[in-house]
């Protein structure tokens, strides 16, 4: 059985039209498309991408050349040095140094570009089949004699082949001819992905250099850029566009540039770093070979930011006397130091009672704290009960609210602002602010801090913080005496529990005891609901069979929910009253005349025994 398997496999193999192996010419499945030399400034256009040729530099006697790479697709550039022999591969493009030569000119880098291939016909052939891709026609003459015999057609060009089995480079495509019959074949041509070149002489134009001056958190600073041309061609329409990338720190990658080597950030988020004083381009005039410009650009640095080292994008766009719309792009690194200055804020907020009950007054305890690095002067924090408005006073000693509709919370005596004089660095202080709530409904209710305070050299600061106010409803639950009366012999009363609160009592359970008296039952005796300003009631019963007329105490016991969840007791005494005009009734002359009345019998029945 494993027998005929591997028969059955070899004979598949033997007989399948894919080929086994692929061979290129630079190996590794790469196409050449390109032998020649290129100049400093000098670029050479393949396909999607544009390769520069940026300076050459001698180590010793081994010489270092630095290339630059864009992807035309999206404007994003690559920058990377070889040496003779190595090379640089980019996805589906590979560039090999092969050496440099010193001339009058300059230096010129001898290069080999690779294309990766890319299949545009596989399948079977024979006399007269046609293969187009572009403005190149190839066509199959005739198969015979083991060999197939094609003709190339390109631009006015024209070639012939005979060609037998096996892989074939001719005029930069790839062959790959098997199966071989006297009227067909099997046939796959391969064509480099990007197989036209066009070698860009003209201007070419990098940052020489960029200048700034010291960057503070918050604060203007003043960008300069020099642009240079060391290309063999004027550039015109020289256009400079300044943009800078979102600033959350993901990591920390080290690029390479013209410049020195900068620690460059990564960042994402939404708000860029800097914004413009100024409009975010610039323009030259005619930049001529050799000649260099400088633009300025006026920033701000964001309030936001912390001290850190952030990336700025130039952006450099120009034309060639051909009028062709040339692209590159730069980064730099621009470090932010933070102010030397005070910042005042309020760390803690707290109120007397908490939460507030509606309608009563409360205290608003505040901490205040200089977190900054300097000390702060005349710092002063007003509690508005109404949002500020920019153009309004920041504070008052007057209810801030003057409209109609008055706020629900309103200070107390007229006094809504504190003074604290002085912070150092570090310090804390604390005030206390006198408040009232309006008869409301439960619920958070705001307060407007606004905190002022100035800087040694007399500058004037503000912030804004909104706090809430938990205004919350209590149950307040009081027990009350009601009925009293006697069945069956026994005393009987009637425990009434009133909710004068503002928030209703869940789960009311109520039980009694006294010092003098037996009662029923001993537990608890469930209520359940108290809405706020009603009362419930249950019953209790005095075991006691003789009492006397008088004041009992007995003392209440009362648990509820509160609406948090949290269980909560009180215990009240009251007076049990027992008056005067309430008696046993008749159920013990009952008890007296039926023990009579027996007695009478018994002596009756005893008397008549004896005769």
């Amino acid at each position: 059985m494993r027998r005929s398997l591997l028969v059955i496999t070899i004979a598949v193999l033997l007989t399948s039209p894919l080929p086994l192996h692929l061979v290129s010419s630079s190996g590794g499945g790469y196409i050449e498309v390109f032998h020649g030399a290129i100049s400093r400034g000098e670029s050479l256009l393949l396909g999607n991408y544009t390769l520069t040729m940026l300076s050459a530099v001698y180590s010793g006697t081994e010489p270092v050349v630095l290339f630059r790479l864009v992807d035309n697709r999206n404007l994003t550039s690559t920058d990377f040095s070889l040496s003779p022999g190595q090379s640089y591969t980019c996805s589906d493009l590979k560039v090999k140094l092969i050496y440099v030569e010193n001339s009058s000119a300059g230096p010129e880098a001898f290069l080999a570009l690779y294309s990766v291939p890319v299949s545009v016909f596989y399948g079977e052939i024979h006399a007269n089949t046609t293969i187009a891709h572009g403005r190149i026609l190839l066509s199959v003459l005739n198969v015979s004699d083991g060999r197939v015999f094609l003709r190339y057609y390109s631009n006015g060009t024209t070639d012939y082949s005979r060609m037998g089995p096996g892989t074939h480079f001719w005029h930069d495509m790839e062959l790959i001819i098997y199966n071989v019959t006297d009227s067909k074949a099997y046939m796959k041509v391969l064509f480099p992905k990007y197989s036209t070149h066009l070698l860009l002489q003209g201007p070419v134009v990098v940052l020489a250099n960029v200048s700034f001056s010291p960057v503070e958190v918050g604060a203007p600073f003043r960008l300069k850029v020099t642009l240079r041309n060391i290309g063999d061609d004027a550039a015109k329409y020289v256009k400079v566009y300044l943009y800078s990338s979102p600033v959350l720190r993901l990591q920390e990658t080290v690029r390479k540039f013209l410049l020195p080597t900068v620690v460059i950030p990564s960042f994402q988020s939404d708000l860029p770093f800097a914004s413009y004083l100024q409009g975010p381009v610039g323009y030259t005039g005619e930049l001529f070979p050799g000649h260099s410009a400088e633009l300025s650009f006026s920033l701000v640095a964001s309030k936001t930011l912390k001290p850190d080292v952030y990336p700025l994008y130039i952006h450099v766009e120009y034309a060639g006397e051909g009028g062709a719309i040339r692209r590159d792009e730069f980064q730099v690194g621009i470090p932010v130091s933070d102010f030397t200055r005070p910042e005042v804020s309020i760390e803690g907020f707290t109120t007397l009672p908490s939460p507030v009950e509606p309608g009563s007054n409360f205290t608003v305890i505040l901490r205040v704290k200089n977190t900054g690095n300097a000390p702060a002067y005349h710092v002063r924090v007003g509690l508005l009960p109404t949002k500020p408005n920019e153009e309004q006073q920041a504070y008052s000693l007057l209810p801030s609210s003057q409209s109609s509709e008055q706020p629900s919370i309103y200070p107390v005596g007229r006094q809504s602002s504190l003074y604290f004089g002085n912070l150092s660095v570090n310090r804390s202080v604390e005030g206390r602010l006198f408040f009232a709530v309006k008869d409301v409904s439960a619920g958070v209710y705001p307060l407007y801090a606004v905190i002022t305070y100035e800087d040694g050299n007399g500058v004037s600061y503000k912030e804004q913080a909104t706090f809430g106010v938990q205004v919350e409803g209590r149950p307040k639950l009081k027990a009350y005496i009601g009925n009293v009366w006697v069945s069956d012999g026994r005393y009987s009363f009637e425990v009434d529990v009133a909710n004068d609160g503002k928030a209703p009592a869940r789960g009311v359970t109520v039980s009694v005891s006294s010092p003098y008296l037996s009662l029923f039952p001993l537990g608890e005796r469930y209520i359940g609901s108290v809405e706020s300003m009603d009362y419930d009631s249950t019953n209790f019963m005095v075991l006691n069979r003789t009492i006397r007329a008088g004041r009992y105490p007995v003392t209440v016991r009362i648990t509820y929910l509160t609406i948090n969840g949290s269980f909560k007791s009180l215990n009240q005494t009251v007076y049990l009253q027992i008056p005067n005009g309430i008696s046993g009734g008749r159920e013990n002359l009952y008890y007296y005349a039926g023990g009579a009345l027996l007695f009478l019998l018994a002596l009756i029945a005893w008397r008549l025994r004896r005769g």
